[in-house]
């Protein structure tokens, strides 16, 4: 007897549209797929669960900071993905060179604009014009996937022969509900505060494969997490001995280290510790020694770092050159802040593995680490063995096992510098010496919009910042800055840490959902 699983893009609490949940039912039959045994639910994880690998057919010539291949289709998918994690921190700044007016050479600059200055609707482009958030409503499609994948492996457990395969799909499929799960959480609720989580408001929360005929609201930050920490528990038991044969799905190493994370974000540090170092002892994965290794950046699919990774590589269009060869046209981009570069001294190797410097006569450098059309590793949704180093050594920095912290840290700044500096910081000074180092392994990965969130509600060493995004203009045959948008510390600007979900599912949800309005956002001109 065949089993029906409900094959749904979308719950219905998130379309747009005036039918009601049962119209939407009948409205989708035709979409449903019939399953029979397990085989047919890892057909449907690969399909709906995992994001696609590389976006378009484009090639990044790494080595030539001022080339690339084509254009359009780059630009085409800045809105499917989730390009805005790379352009709201301290650690990009705007790039112009040369005068390309309104063109899609400008597309970049145009439509991330209000994102980049941290407007009260950060979707809107230079002209005002809505730019459609299509992140919320692909991410949920996934969720109700898993969701749905959950609850039949439950169904067809009892009579299906191979056990392994229901806990590799079923494992998978928590993983991923828990990884889409963190970044919601992470982008469009509040920071997770220890203190105050259970009546913080986070992001709706639906782990039924049921479509629900309701409306829905923000669940609690303690709610959403504690979904997320049960997730990804049961993924480390599920995969336990699960050999994948690509690093393009998951396994339990990644659910280690992306739980530690989790943990560390809690503030549960014995946790942190204890699921990096299950993380740690695994001997499939080992770091790379910068001092030797020839071949550029160490993040690529084979590399003995990489542990997973799914969905795309956007820094080859936010971090473009500044001339596209096929247009022979100059282009407008974002690239690594002058504050980011001041962190690496001249024994740090991240700058030369990490970035290429802008030829003359432009200035910066543009991160190229993730850029390689043929081993593409997704610059946000990556799973690395350093992030075990760090989210290890900062928890064990906090816990006050200061000795322990010191020998994690430099365990990855031996593989990271040339002769790596003694570290003599103790207390709230080697926490901040670990999140520095953090920063400078990690930049541009998707970690340091979270980071600066989550030091801000720390309950121990608490660390906020002011960032300032310069506006750059052309004009009488030069680029300069025209003036400066703040972003406060979180204590002062709050909202402005937390995206708006997208106004089609708040009209949908007829007020069930709502958004804390952020303030509107003036440049400070150059005096």
């Amino acid at each position: 007897m065949k089993t029906k699983i409900t094959y749904l893009i979308l719950s219905c609490f998130f379309l747009i549209g005036s039918f009601s949940c049962s119209d939407f039912l009948e409205e989708k039959s035709q979409n449903m797929a019939y399953v029979e045994k397990v085989s047919d639910l890892n057909e449907l994880l690969i399909g709906e669960g995992y994001w696609p690998v590389i976006s378009g057919n484009y090639e990044v010539d790494t080595s030539n900071a001022s080339q690339i291949s084509t254009w359009t289709q780059l630009t085409a998918d800045m809105t499917k993905y989730f390009p805005y994690i790379h352009l709201m921190d301290d650690d990009v700044s705007e790039y112009l060179y040369g005068n390309i007016g309104t063109s899609e050479k400008n597309y970049i600059r145009l439509k991330a604009a209000h994102l980049h200055h941290w407007q009260p609707d950060p979707f809107l482009d230079s002209n005002n014009e809505e730019i459609e958030d299509k992140n919320w409503r692909k991410t949920w499609s996934r969720i109700a996937a898993m969701n749905s994948i959950i609850y039949q492996i439950g169904v067809l457990r009892d009579h299906e022969d191979d056990q392994q395969l229901c806990n590799r799909v079923e494992g998978e499929a928590r993983f991923l509900r828990a990884q889409y799960y963190f970044w919601l959480a992470n982008l469009y609720g509040q920071p997770y505060r220890k203190t105050s989580a259970a009546t913080d408001l986070c992001i709706p929360l639906k782990t039924s494969e049921e479509v629900e005929d309701k409306y829905f609201s923000r669940a609690t930050s303690a709610e959403v997490w504690g979904q997320i920490v049960s997730d990804l528990e049961k993924a480390t038991v599920l995969l336990r001995g699960i050999e994948q044969t690509t690093k393009y799905r998951t396994n339990q190493t990644a659910a280690f280290v992306l739980l530690s994370r989790v943990h560390l974000f809690m503030e549960n540090y014995e946790q942190a510790v204890a699921c990096a170092d299950s993380a740690l002892k695994k001997i499939d994965y080992r770091l790379l020694d910068l001092n030797t290794h020839q071949e550029g950046s160490p993040v690529y699919v084979n590399s003995t770092e990489v542990i997973f990774t799914h969905g795309p590589n956007l820094m080859a269009i936010l971090h473009a050159p500044i001339y596209t060869s096929y247009a022979n046209a100059y282009t407008s981009c974002y690239t690594s802040s002058d504050d980011l570069m001041a962190c690496f001294s001249e024994k740090d190797l991240h700058r030369k593995a990490f970035f290429i410097e802008r030829p003359s006569p432009g200035s910066g450098y543009r991160c190229v680490k993730t850029h390689n059309y043929h081993e593409c590793v997704s610059d946000f949704f990556a799973i690395r063995l350093p992030e075990a180093y760090l989210n290890k050594a900062e928890a064990l920095a906090i816990l006050g096992r200061e000795d322990e912290a010191i020998t994690t840290i430099q365990e990855l700044r031996a593989n990271r510098f040339a002769d790596a500096d003694a570290i003599s910081e103790s207390g709230e000074e080697l926490v901040n010496f670990i999140r520095d180092e953090r920063r400078r392994e990690l930049c541009f990965e998707g970690h340091r919009w979270f980071d600066l969130r989550r030091y801000a509600v720390n309950s121990v060493y608490p660390y906020e910042k002011e960032i300032r995004h310069a506006s750059m203009i052309y004009s009488n045959n030069s680029v300069y800055q025209e003036g400066v948008y703040v972003l406060h510390p979180y204590s002062e600007d709050a909202a402005a840490y937390t995206l708006p979900i997208p106004n089609y599912a708040i009209e949908f949800n007829e007020g069930y959902l709502t958004n804390e309005v952020r303030p509107t956002r003036d440049m400070i001109a150059n005096q």
